[in-house]
């Protein structure tokens, strides 16, 4: 009968299965009887009953000729001095097994005969001849079981099955026929089946001389003689196997010790013990798994190469227990500490058993001694596996005297071990995670099994965030051989202890190396926790890791003008090398310090709210936030029609009044700077905005004004519509206006024939007419000017028309104070006139409007734009004052900066406290012209690096206050932020240096 199920990982060389280096490959954990949790897991009372294919195995080797093969080859291991473990072939199983009866599925299942199933235990192990390799094809995968496949895949398999009560109770290995054409590949298929058989009785990969690989030093025959025949991987240029090994089936010492451990035969010497962590003193701290304990035989007072033994610290400890992050279940539901005790007094035991004492010999010597485990060609080996540990400190190696039967106690304390302190996060708890240190940068340790660091923070809704952690070794130089860190996020009111609803499911998936990054978006404001761990749910003093949280919270101001401009972002976790974007557009950082970011927002694609993203080109992460910055106008601002009255006019000649709109937020006050005003007209009409044109869109200025003066060119009434941001709302907020042309035999029309002009103010105001026959313009007309009302003089009483038409004189004006009005008539008969009106605007009523650059940030050298005013009337609609005189006073100051105390930032950042050093003050001075304008270009003169420019305007009773910055740049762009990032140093607890991320609070 054939059944479907999952595939089992035994079947590809139970690589995925726990291993644990010179000794046992499975461990009993929480998946067996608790009385027997830390137990190697072996055979039954050391009986191995084997079931072998009924078919053949090669067009060379035949059923039977295959069963006396494997026989030879199990003799290997069931022969190894002082081991009590048998093997016994009970039998054949029920069918010949081949690609009829082993069936793969596209979705990653397949079905099998059941003889040979996990649950087979009555065939507790099952050997089958795949003769044409379609049965590795339907295990492994399409291709499998091809000859180009046979340095992985001529001898597979391992236990399966195991029972409660701590033994194996199922195992299959599958050899493939089609690597064995002819009689020169058997040596090869011998020993890749005695390895697999190895795995088959229980034993794990271990690491002994492993020079034999990597040729560093060069081994020497010895070498060779004590390379274990359970050694984690060839090189791909063992073929044959030869080539590489002498003697390559053949068990070594440290396999025969293994064994011995697993089913121990007649007493032996044995060595055992913990290897430590130190503390300043040398006093054993932590337990430290992961080593590889060397025992050598002192021959001729050298130890040896030959006869050695190894078992990795910790062998018999859950090397992964699964994490507070992602959970404690694999994939499968089960625990992750499944294989493996928790009891941490085995954390870093060792087992040399079965040390072998030459015959005629009472005692011998052996050195014990520690190594690391080869990262490349050891993954396999310890608890560690597949992601070795490096070890921390060092030791010296001792002599240690065994005899037969004799047990000796000896506990490896190693020396100059890394020592973990106090840092940011201690104490922490998942109930009670410790505040984000305020920079958004933090170092701590990860030291003692189980730990992690729990923090906590605050966010928005709309804004993302990238949580980094990079791991360091004691040298504080990044690495992937020591924490594996793992990042998650929780709402602080999420009690459950959940795995985390956002977290990374495995460390170190970015291109920065031992760097693992968590993005996570907030949908809600509230306060998060952010969780730490190895991602074995481990913890050594050894554990160190830079973390950060790149965070951006707010934006000020929250609106500017569709050109771009300067704005401060508010958050956490800034530093040098940061970008920001907003769409595709680039901006131009300024300033940098750990919560504050200064920058120039690029010009905007269209009015409305957009995302502005913080991006760090190095780790891969960025803060988004949301909608947090409208430029322009927004959906919910009103356009108001200032001025949109005319009378009727001339064509060919501008109306008398400006048509002037303001755009303001929904309080109905708030001046909206920089948003789309439209223009439109009918009837052929000309706007001055638009340079002669009939329509345009241009941008309210700083005090949400719009303005046109409009020209009719053919009689009737045409309409001015001016609409706010119509691209970006449908329908837009609009208005409209009305002018009518006219046409006679002779027109003269007065181009702005109302002013306004300051109370008190000695002034020249220009006047200017337009003579006109039926629209054309007309030349060498003589217009006479007199002053009708109120005192003023004129520089001239005639002027005659230019080729266009104009005319022009100036009224001169002392110490204005009351109205004045001037008519201009065409010659001789002073008909048709027009009447210029220059009112005089109290001093008590007027107000001061910002144009333009009255925010301005800019780095050092670069000059600053002009600071343009408009005075007007401060009457409802508001009119612009000709002949105010403004002062400005300029003090040139150095506000002190951020120190950098929370994480620093360069001298220019922003911010900042402490008295102003003064560098210097001057004054400039400006009167309104034409519109109320006035406008100055401030410097900063001789100073040196950056300053604040403060501004005070006065004018009369009005006044108003400017801070301007001129600020260090940040400079270098991303790669030389990094690099400088990575030349920071800080003081680590035990005195040692250390690389630092920049901004990091410890």
């Amino acid at each position: 009968m054939l059944r479907r199920f999952f595939i089992v990982m035994a079947l590809i060389g139970c690589n995925a299965l726990p291993a644990r280096g010179g000794g046992p490959a499975f461990v009993a954990g929480s998946g067996f009887d608790p009385a027997i949790k830390g137990q190697p897991l072996n055979w039954a009372r050391g009986s191995v009953q084997y079931y072998t294919d009924q078919g053949d195995l090669s067009p060379i080797l035949s059923g039977g000729q295959a069963d006396v093969l494997v026989a030879d080859v199990m003799t290997h291991w069931t022969g190894v001095p002082g081991v009590a473990v048998t093997a016994t072939q009970a039998g054949h199983l029920a069918e010949d097994v081949s690609g009829a009866n082993v069936i793969g599925f596209p979705d990653g299942t397949y079905s099998i005969p059941d003889d040979i199933q996990p649950s087979a235990v009555t065939t507790p192990v099952g050997i089958v001849y795949d003769f044409d390799g379609q049965v590795t094809n339907a295990l492994l995968g399409e291709g499998a079981g091809g000859i180009e496949n046979c340095f992985t895949n001529a001898a597979y398999g391992g236990p399966d099955n195991f029972s409660f009560d701590g033994h194996l109770a199922h195992a299959l290995v599958v050899i493939n026929g089609v690597c064995i054409a002819d009689t020169s590949a058997v040596p090869d298929i011998r020993y890749r089946l005695t390895r697999t058989l190895g795995r088959v009785l229980g034993l794990g990969w271990s690491q002994a001389n492993p020079n034999v690989i990597t040729r560093k030093p060069p081994p020497v025959p010895d070498d060779f003689e004590g390379f274990p025949l359970m050694h984690y991987l060839d090189p791909v240029g063992c073929v044959p196997i030869k080539v590489c090994y002498p003697d390559a089936e053949v068990p070594k010492m440290d396999d025969r010790t293994a064994l011995v451990r697993l089913y121990p035969g007649a007493s032996t010497a044995r060595i055992h013990g913990n290897v430590f962590f130190s503390d300043n003193s040398g006093n054993p701290l932590q337990a430290m798994q992961g080593v590889n304990v060397v025992a050598r035989r002192m021959e001729s007072g050298q130890p040896s190469r030959l006869s050695v033994a190894t078992s990795v610290s910790g062998f018999a400890f859950s090397g992964n227990a699964g994490n507070a992050v992602n959970g404690f279940l694999n994939s499968k539901g089960l625990p992750f500490d499944f294989f493996g005790s928790d009891d941490q007094t085995v954390e870093g035991a060792f087992d040399l058993a079965g040390l072998e004492i030459p015959p005629g010999s009472g005692s011998v010597k052996y050195q014990v001694n520690v190594e690391g485990l080869e990262p490349n060609w050891a993954q396999g080996v310890g608890p560690y596996a597949p992601a070795q540990v490096a070890s921390s400190g060092s030791f010296a190696p001792v002599i240690v005297t065994v005899q037969p039967g004799l047990d000796v106690a000896q506990d490896i304390v190693m020396s100059g071990t890394a020592v973990a302190h106090p840092d940011p996060a201690n104490g922490s708890t998942y109930e009670n995670p410790v505040k984000l240190p305020q920079g958004g940068g933090w170092g701590a340790w990860i030291s003692g099994y189980g730990v992690a660091d729990w923090l906590q923070f605050t966010a928005q809704a709309n804004r993302t965030a990238s949580v980094t952690a990079t791991a360091v070794d004691e040298s504080g130089r990044p690495t992937q051989t020591k924490l594996m860190p793992v990042i998650g996020m929780w709402q602080l009111s999420d009690q459950s202890g959940s795995p985390a609803p956002a977290a990374t499911t495995a460390p170190f998936n970015t291109l920065v190396p031992g760097m693992t990054r968590l993005d996570a978006q907030f949908s809600a404001t509230d306060t998060f926790r952010v969780g730490v761990a190895d991602y074995r749910g481990d913890g050594r003093p050894d554990y160190f890791y830079f973390g950060s949280i790149l965070y951006s919270d707010s934006v000020t101001p929250p609106r500017i003008s569709l050109q771009g401009g300067p704005v401060t972002l508010r958050g956490l976790g800034f530093h040098p090398g940061l970008q920001v974007n907003v769409d595709a557009a680039s901006s131009t950082v300024l300033t940098i310090s750990a919560n504050d970011l200064q920058a120039t927002l690029p010009i905007g694609v269209q009015d409305g709210t957009t995302t502005v993203v913080v991006n760090d080109p190095v780790s891969g992460g960025s803060s988004q936030m949301i909608g947090a910055v409208t430029y322009g106008a927004a959906a919910t601002d009103l356009l108001v029609l200032l001025q949109g009255s005319e009378p009727s006019t001339a064509v060919g000649a501008e109306a008398a009044n400006p048509i002037r709109v303001r755009v303001v937020s929904a309080d109905g006050t708030t001046a909206v700077n920089g948003a789309t005003v439209a223009w439109s007209t009918t009837n052929g009409a000309t706007l001055s905005v638009c340079g002669g044109t009939s329509s345009c869109s241009v941008l309210s200025d700083q005090a949400g004004v719009a303005t046109t003066q409009v020209t009719p060119t053919a009689t009737g009434a045409s309409t001015i519509t001016v609409s706010l941001a119509p691209a970006s709302y449908t329908p837009p907020q609009s208005k409209q206006a009305t002018v009518v042309g006219t046409e006679s035999a002779l027109d003269v029309a007065a181009v702005a024939p109302t002013k306004w002009v300051g109370q008190g103010s000695t002034i020249d105001v220009p006047l200017t007419v337009r003579v006109l026959i039926m629209g054309e313009p007309q030349n060498n007309v003589k217009i006479n000017f007199r002053v009708s009302k109120g005192v003023g003089g004129l520089t001239s009483g005639t002027a005659t028309t230019s080729n266009t038409g104009f005319a022009s004189t100036t009224v001169h004006l002392v110490n204005h104070s009351a109205d004045v009005q001037v008519t201009a008539c065409v010659a001789p008969n002073n008909a048709p006139c027009q009447t210029f009106t220059l009112f005089a605007a109290p001093s008590s009523r007027l107000a001061l409007e910002n144009v333009s650059g009255a925010v301005q940030v800019i780095p050092v050298g670069q000059a600053l734009q002009p600071l343009v005013l408009r005075v007007t009337d401060g009457a409802s609609p508001s009119n612009p004052v000709m002949g105010v005189n403004l002062v400005f006073d300029v003090t040139l100051a150095r506000i002190p900066r951020d120190n950098g105390r929370h994480g620093g930032g360069d001298d220019g950042g922003g911010g900042g406290n402490g008295m102003p050093v003064i560098l210097g003050t001057y004054q400039m001075q400006a009167a309104t012209a034409d519109g109320g304008l006035a406008s100055i270009v401030p410097t900063v003169q001789d100073v040196q690096g950056y300053c604040d420019v403060l501004i005070a305007a006065t004018g009369g009773p009005v006044s108003a206050q400017f801070h301007l910055q001129v600020v260090q740049p940040v400079g270098g762009g991303a790669q030389q932020g990094s690099e400088r990032a990575r030349e920071q140093r800080v003081e680590r607890g035990n005195g040692s240096r250390a690389y630092r991320p920049p901004l990091v609070e410890k």
